[in-house]
């Protein structure tokens, strides 16, 4: 990372922890953007309500923490699976065929009991 800003935040050199230090900083931002786009928009009267709160920092922490955790592991995951989505260049591994079913499907016949096949006779 280049630039002003490098001095004060150094990515890791791992590839993987950089991947999930990006995606959660990303996540991070997208979550902030829900929160705000939800007071902003006041859904389900959301705003008045925490305003009218005696604690209204309460209900925001916990609607943040919720928020974040959910969006975050989302942009991370995500992130994870798409790791393998292009082709590389260059050696590794060699060629996987995808699978193919090729067998053809056959109907079982299953007997079914009737109405109170199951009552016990005691």
């Amino acid at each position: 990372m280049t630039g002003k800003y490098s001095r004060y935040f150094k990515l890791p050199k791992d590839p993987l922890f950089r991947l999930l230090v990006v995606n959660g900083a990303a996540g991070l931002g997208i979550a902030a953007l829900v929160l705000g786009g939800i007071f902003a928009a006041n859904i389900g009267n959301l705003r008045e309500l925490v305003l009218a709160a005696d604690d209204p920092f309460l209900p925001v922490i916990m609607l943040a923490f919720g928020l974040i955790i959910t969006l975050v592991s989302v942009v991370m995951g995500s992130a994870i699976m798409l790791l393998g989505d292009k082709p590389r260049e260059g050696g590794g591994g060699g060629k996987r065929e995808a699978l193919r079913f090729t067998a053809e499907l056959t109907p079982i016949a299953v007997t079914a009991a009737g109405p109170g096949a199951h009552k016990n006779h005691n």
